[in-house]
């Protein structure tokens, strides 16, 4: 989605027009609509947002390109960012996640609200031009299962397999040809402990062709950036969700069948399988508490990126929206959407040691 907003920056009040052209645009740029999935609270723990002095010229901009799946969050930091500094024009621009990071690069955004993590396409193109990484804080949790917000990553099989989980390292093993968790090629599922009639049946390896954020994130998390084996299956379809659904669908003629995907791209044909980070870890499931939590190891964040040369403070304006995004009030915008989950307590901490 793409607000065209640079006529509303040169006026009086614009990131409050701004506002209700994107309350009144929605229908017209198909948002995706995601539904309520918990009634978290943002932990009480959370540290108070108390505005620091930013000195700023009249009508000066403050200007965030980005996301539109974070589009309701965004618009409810800016909400709660704006009354402290009458003199800021903060705009939104909430396009998609790949609009975050070019739009650092080419120098028109202070922020980028992104979804997922940088794709590698985004991250060299400003290495390139900058010399340096850009600068990334985790503001949210991932969703549970939504099609329309980051969604944690799942591992599905065939619903009769009697696999009872999966660690990361004999993910990679099955996935990666570079091995970089250790151990051989697996191939078979009886390599994996199974006997009987699946001790000779050959897993069957379905995936998305890169770069997708979906894949991105299970190749780097998994794989720790391994290279893909040869011979996974590509599924297609209307966008990524639908393509997990074709593999789920599969699985009745594949039996050996093994899948990343998410929890709305479950169907009869397959079940979750719980997994382990490390080896001798607990196979734990995906639930709302284990996401919040980060107990599931495929659990999500999603970030803000900026423009930040290494060793320079950030720019006033910049650190002190950080601040309130990283706030008790910051982190209820989020938990009152429902989708995304704040962050934990020590989460926050740790973000925010980044700012200093």
């Amino acid at each position: 989605m793409k607000f065209d907003l640079p006529s509303l920056r040169s006026r009086p009040h614009g990131w409050l027009i701004a506002a209700a052209f994107i309350a009144a645009a929605a229908p017209a740029f198909a948002l995706k609509y995601a539904a309520v999935e918990h009634h978290l609270k943002a932990d009480p723990a959370l540290p108070v947002w108390k505005p620091g002095p930013v000195t700023s010229v009249p009508e000066e901009e403050l200007n965030l390109v980005g996301a539109d799946i974070m589009d309701e969050i965004t618009l409810g930091w800016i909400k709660l960012f704006r009354p402290a500094y009458p003199r800021l024009s903060v705009t939104m621009e909430a396009r998609a996640s790949g609009s975050g990071v070019p739009a650092l690069t080419a120098g028109i955004a202070h922020m980028a609200p992104v979804g997922r993590e940088a794709l590698p396409a985004e991250h060299d193109a400003f290495v390139k031009k900058f010399g340096y990484e850009p600068f990334a804080i985790k503001v949210a949790t991932g969703s549970l299962g939504s099609l329309g917000k980051t969604a944690t990553s799942i591992v599905l099989v065939a619903k009769d397999n009697p696999i009872s989980g999966l660690t990361f390292k004999q993910l990679d093993q099955i996935y990666s040809k570079s091995h970089n968790r250790g151990g051989s090629e697996i191939t078979t599922w009886g390599q994996l402990g199974l006997t009987g009639e699946w001790a000779n049946r050959p897993i069957h390896t379905y995936g998305l062709k890169p770069p997708n954020g979906i894949e991105q994130f299970v190749k780097w998390k998994v794989l720790q950036n391994g290279e893909w084996r040869d011979g996974i299956q590509n599924v297609k379809g209307i966008g990524f969700t639908h393509a997990f659904t074709v593999a789920s669908n599969d699985m009745h003629t594949q039996l050996g069948g093994l899948t990343y995907a998410l929890l709305a791209n479950v169907t009869p044909d397959v079940r979750v399988v719980p997994l382990a980070e490390k080896d001798g870890d607990p196979f734990i499931m995906p639930t709302i508490e284990t996401v919040y939590q980060h107990t599931y190891p495929l659990s999500r964040y999603v970030y803000i990126y900026v423009n930040r040369p290494p060793g320079q403070p950030l720019e006033p304006k910049i650190k002190e929206f950080l601040k309130a995004v990283l706030s008790k009030q910051g982190q209820d915008v989020v938990a009152a959407e429902g989708v995304f989950m704040p962050l934990l307590p020590a989460v926050v901490q740790e973000e925010l040691a980044k700012l200093n």
